[in-house]
């Protein structure tokens, strides 16, 4: 009738495998070559936690400057600004460049710490003018009013200097993800405003703040357009 099959079906064919697998790592060739197998996998591990330990114990400084060389450069190959776009105006560089007041405590309050300001009357200064008329009851022309409108400005610099940090995050997101369309479209929307802020006129004398906000408005409407432009968010 002939010989009978040692092993019928798949589960006692894998039952009898197992089986075998257990008796072979009773044995001793087995029990060394196990042996070798986990003093390996130590050594490994050790070495892999002796880097991990070198990363994280390399000073402050160090990471910061390897961050910032990790920084995204204009490289050789990037365009000088965003492709199909015309050369922007003498008038928006020269107001793109204008210094930010660094050194002035509101600025800097604004800018790291905006919760600790009172920031409830200043959103009609943000929007693009003509602004809504002030309503401050002081003499336009007091020191007390011109020194207010300075601190305003303080505040307004620090405000949109952050606000410009949060929103390069979306465009380098933008520009790596090729969206130039996206990135020429906000240019084009900035210079539409542009153009419609320079048919405001103020008196700076009898409208003394809104004269100083509109300077303000017009300078970060530059310093945003040419900050675009010219790929700048690639490098803060």
């Amino acid at each position: 009738m002939g010989r009978r099959a040692k092993h019928l079906t798949g589960d006692t064919k894998r039952a009898a495998n197992q089986l075998s697998v257990t008796k072979y790592r009773q044995t001793s060739p087995a029990k060394t070559m196990l042996a070798a197998q986990r003093a390996s996998l130590h050594r490994r591990k050790g070495a892999q936690a002796s880097s991990t330990s070198a990363v994280t114990t390399t000073e402050p400084s160090q990471r910061r400057r390897k961050a910032l060389q990790e920084l995204p450069s204009p490289p050789s190959s990037l365009p000088p600004h965003i492709p199909c776009l015309p050369p922007l105006s003498a008038a928006i560089d020269e107001h793109a460049q204008l210094p930010l007041p660094d050194n002035e405590p509101l600025f800097r309050e604004a800018l790291f710490r905006p919760g600790a300001l009172d920031l409830s009357d200043i959103g009609r200064w943000k929007r693009e003018p003509p602004f809504e008329e002030d309503d401050d009851a002081m003499d336009p022309n007091s020191a007390a009013y011109l020194s207010f409108t300075r601190s305003l400005a303080f505040v307004l610099h620090g405000m949109r200097l952050r606000e410009q940090n949060e929103r390069n995050v979306q465009r380098r997101m933008e520009f790596e993800e090729g969206n130039w369309d996206g990135l020429r479209d906000e240019v084009g929307a900035l210079l539409e405003g542009w153009e419609r802020a320079l048919q405001v006129k103020y008196d700076p004398y009898h409208a003394s703040r809104e004269y100083t906000m509109l300077q303000h408005w017009l300078q970060w409407q530059a310093r945003t357009i040419y900050h675009i432009y010219h790929l700048k968010f690639l490098m803060s």
